[in-house]
């Protein structure tokens, strides 16, 4: 009887797995027991046995994408389609001075030491480089794909860190996830077009005061495609006394120009701030997404709470400051919810601080669960994008129907187009497509390669993450949605009498634009229109 190795013990199981059509965890766990007790072994860890399906991968075997991520550890972590990396930047001065702000010596403005995100920063120095691949090695061991990458940079406000920081930051964000090294960040990025771990989104972190013309320009050659801005209220006099440091005018400006520039927005809302009712956050959401100064693609929701490091803990001592209590905030979140159209995906609905550092404020940590059953009894839905992203629910996309909402949008005109599957109302794609402002008023732009175009300002396909150049069947990704909601875009904008379309597209994604007909033109891809 011929002895097999460790690693064909485990290719043997992989096989066997696929050969009975193995479709659940309970069903993969009966069959390593039985592996076990028949080959005289311990039981086969998932992360042995996705090496080993890698290596039959390279093999030429031809896969099974079902068992594949019955393998993956934590599997939500990249059910929207792409693998989220966040990193911290080093502490440095902040020019705000919210009362509700942190400031812990040694941390970046805002954050906490012993947050989750934090603590990985703090123990790989804040270095960008470790930060990234201790993060990439952990997801890798869970057997998550990593080829499509949306890299968060957190920190405070990154716009007022100086230049030569950010663009040294960035760089080696790029390089980590490259086999080669560049030595500018222009070389990095060329290198990751086709790396082996594709930067297809960079989301940056800043103030709505610090957005400008020529920072956004700045951003944009750092490869940034998302702005996260904290605008926490739209009451200028809530503002005032939070010592917020600017005004709602800075924020309407800021959302316009950005828009405008084919970046997607996230935004920050903090009910509960000090000056605040109950009644005013309720407005303070329904005003929102019913004034077309804001309209957000996304939204993080932070419950104000008092922490260490900050001003509000001293003024919460002196009894000038009270949170609401979890059955008005529960109420609050529930009014925000009813209220989200369906282009906007809710980010978070509270901030990972643990229990232990607030000081006065609600400490539910299954607050989204809560909501969910609270809202199923009384029969609310929320409509908001991640609400109905299709995650790992398998479907056919010929089955899947094609939506365009229209809507007006900082002085601008916005397409939400969509696959959806209908029956189970889930989102499967989505494509963001824009007319600017200065379009519209016929006014020159000031981003030259944006003259006369219409922008795609994000193209999406939710659903279990799918390594490039493969396909799976039983996925949303790579099954032509991305290109046909192009297709659909070019005709809006056709029709609509422009000549040219501009994708602002990260770095990773332009081989998949230029399959397409678009061209590199600065760093949007770019596409003449017949």
């Amino acid at each position: 009887m011929k002895i097999l190795s460790s690693e064909d013990i485990q290719k043997a199981l992989i096989q066997q797995a696929s050969t009975l059509n193995i479709q659940s965890e309970e069903d993969l766990h009966k069959l390593k027991k039985l592996f076990a007790k028949e080959h005289e072994i311990d039981l086969l860890s998932n992360f042995k046995l996705q090496k080993a399906y890698e290596s039959m991968l390279a093999e030429g075997w031809k896969g099974d994408p079902t068992l594949q991520r019955l393998l993956r550890k934590r599997k939500v972590r990249t059910l929207s389609g792409v693998t989220v990396i966040t990193v911290l930047t080093k502490p440095y001065p902040c020019p705000g001075k919210c009362v509700f702000c942190p400031t812990e010596p040694g941390m970046p403005k805002s954050y906490l030491s012993n947050e989750p995100g934090a603590m990985r920063a703090v123990l790989d120095d804040f270095h960008p480089r470790d930060q990234v691949k201790t993060r990439l090695d952990s997801l890798t061991k869970q057997g998550h794909e990593t080829d499509k990458i949306e890299m968060i940079v957190l920190g405070g406000t990154f716009s007022a860190y100086n230049r030569r920081y950010q663009t040294d930051f960035v760089r080696a964000l790029f390089n980590a996830c490259n086999e080669k090294q560049g030595k500018s960040l222009k070389e990095a990025q060329e290198i990751n077009e086709s790396a082996k771990h594709r930067i297809i989104g960079l989301s940056l972190e800043t103030r709505p005061d610090h957005i400008t013309e020529e920072e956004i320009k700045h951003m944009l050659k750092l490869g940034c495609t998302k702005v996260q801005i904290g605008v926490q209220h739209i009451d200028n006099a809530i503002l005032e006394l939070n010592k917020r440091g600017e005004v709602i005018e800075d924020t309407i400006r800021a959302i316009r120009l950005m828009k405008d520039a084919g970046l997607k927005i996230a935004t920050h809302l903090m009910p509960n701030l000090p000056g605040s009712t109950p009644e005013k956050d309720k407005w303070m959401v329904r005003e929102f997404f019913e004034n077309p100064n804001f309209k957000p693609d996304q939204l993080k929701i932070y419950p104000c709470v008092v922490t260490p490091y900050a001003e509000l803990e001293q003024w919460w001592k002196e009894g000038r400051y009270e949170a609401y209590s979890d059955e008005v905030l529960m109420d609050i979140l529930i009014e925000m919810k009813r209220h989200i159209p369906e282009y906007v995906r809710i980010e978070r609905l509270f901030r990972d601080i643990p229990g232990e550092s607030i000081l006065e404020g609600s400490q539910m940590t299954n607050m989204r669960q809560l909501l969910q059953a609270k809202m199923a009894k009384e029969g609310i839905v929320c409509h908001c994008i991640r609400c109905r992203e299709i995650k790992g629910d398998v479907f056919d996309p010929d089955d899947t129907e094609l939506r365009v909402f229209e809507y007006e949008a900082s002085e601008g005109k916005e397409f939400f187009i969509s696959f959806n599957d209908p029956v189970r109302d889930k989102l499967c794609s989505l494509l963001r497509l824009r007319f600017s402002s200065y379009s519209l008023q016929g006014k020159p732009h000031f981003i030259k390669e944006l003259e006369g175009a219409a922008l795609v300002r994000e193209v999406h396909t939710y659903g279990a993450q799918v390594r490039v150049g493969r396909s799976d069947d039983t996925a949303s990704q790579h099954g032509g949605l991305g290109r046909r909601m192009i297709e659909k875009a070019e005709e809006i904008s056709r029709a609509a009498g422009f000549k040219k379309v501009a994708i602002i597209a990260g770095v990773g994604t332009r081989n998949y634009y230029r399959k397409w007909g678009y061209e590199l033109e600065g760093t949007y891809m770019t596409k003449k229109l017949s």
